[in-house]
């Protein structure tokens, strides 16, 4: 296994560890598959993925029992991550909050304890404080923030005292290379490590059968699959990591495998071009909002009710709308072409419901919204 520094300091993680969402169900009511997923996590600690990422809101807390589980007969020899909710962002609640992750996971300190979302309506500066006094204390190792893009980076690094942000979780893959442009460059300078979540886009690896098929025969030549090529790709990149899911052994072996690729220089070069970015921007009046069957929450489907949030997401459309404005946009939205005709529309909107009402109420519907086209 290839192993990455977690921060500026000596502590090593492996390249490829494992991400949890999903784990264990998406509401803790269902535990039908508790025990397949404690297996399925001691079999990747087994293959030398030491490195575990959960959230309190998995599950409603019941993916961090499991972690807990897990981890109960090899704790010191596992690094775990966890994450703060947004709403949760307020001092004593956040102590809670952590203190409720620690019981959860049957352990007296969290290796990464991150911030999993920004949240305007709270003073970072006070969730800041709050997170150096869990250090202080013991009850934290290291700080994160998760789905933070560049501009609130910086924030938080002005709130600092003693402390540092040892790593940033965001989605990296081969489909959104979005990274590129300013996070990822700054990181590396920086030397915090950007923990890429998704890694394989979540089944669909590079976004389209028409680059699949491109990347097909460099993978053939290393005797992998694309899947592996692609987390080949991104470990290769200085300062990242990959947390790839699965709860099928198969695929925790081959992800495990990945780690044992070494690319040459002209072949990472072509998955690199093969793979480019394909962002364009798209008048908002060409996308359809569609349902999403796959969707673990509600979704809005007018402006009317992202303005009100009538759904109560933290962050609100409206807080997003506030930093659209002021020039920062974590990531685009995603899209596909539309497969009816008679729809008026030339994309239907796939991901990103809350980014794309937050953008029309953000410029009125006035600007085109920068998307991802998936094949």
């Amino acid at each position: 296994m290839r192993y990455k520094a977690i921060g500026s300091d000596k502590t090593v993680v492996p390249a490829i560890g494992v991400g949890c969402m999903g784990l264990g169900g998406y509401f803790n009511s269902d535990t039908s598959e508790d025990k397949e997923v404690v297996n399925t996590l001691r079999l990747a600690f087994d293959h030398g993925m030491t490195f575990v990422d959960t959230a309190e809101v998995y599950a409603g807390g019941h993916c961090e029992e499991l972690v807990g589980q897990a981890i109960k007969d090899c704790r010191h020899e596992i690094y775990v991550a966890t994450k703060v909710s947004p709403e949760n962002l307020y001092p004593a609640d956040l102590i809670n909050a952590a203190e409720a992750s620690l019981k959860r996971l049957q352990t007296d300190y969290i290796d990464l304890y991150q911030v999993h979302w920004p949240n305007p309506k709270i003073p970072i500066e006070e969730s800041i404080a709050a997170l150096e006094s869990l250090m202080k204390a013991g009850k934290i190792r290291h700080i994160g923030l998760s789905n933070f893009s560049l501009k609130e980076l910086l924030r938080v690094q002005s709130c600092l005292n003693q402390e540092t942000i040892a790593a940033v979780q965001v989605e990296y893959n081969l489909f959104d290379r979005s990274i590129e442009a300013d996070l990822l460059p700054y990181c590396q300078e920086k030397i915090i490590t950007i923990i890429a979540y998704s890694p394989l886009d979540q089944g669909h690896i590079c976004g389209g059968p028409h680059r699949y098929e491109m990347l097909a025969p460099i993978a053939t030549r290393y005797n992998c699959s694309v899947a592996q090529l692609a987390l080949a790709w991104l470990i290769r990149q200085p300062g990242v990591m990959v947390i790839p899911k699965s709860i099928k052994p198969t695929h925790v072996i081959a992800n495990a495998g990945a780690s044992d690729i070494e690319l040459s220089d002209m072949d990472a070069e072509k998955i690199g071009h093969i793979t480019a970015r394909n962002l364009v921007e798209i008048p908002i009046d060409r996308i359809r909002v569609v349902d999403d069957a796959s969707a673990q929450r509600q979704v809005y489907r007018t402006v009317d009710e992202a303005r009100a949030n009538i759904y109560g997401f933290s962050p609100s459309p409206v807080e997003l709308a506030y930093d659209m404005r002021a020039g920062d946009l974590l990531k685009a939205v995603r899209v596909r072409r539309t497969i009816d005709p008679t729809c008026g529309s030339d994309y239907d909107l796939i991901e990103g419901r809350i980014r794309y009402w937050a953008w029309v109420i953000a410029f009125e519907g006035k600007r085109d919204i920068p998307a991802l086209v998936r094949e």
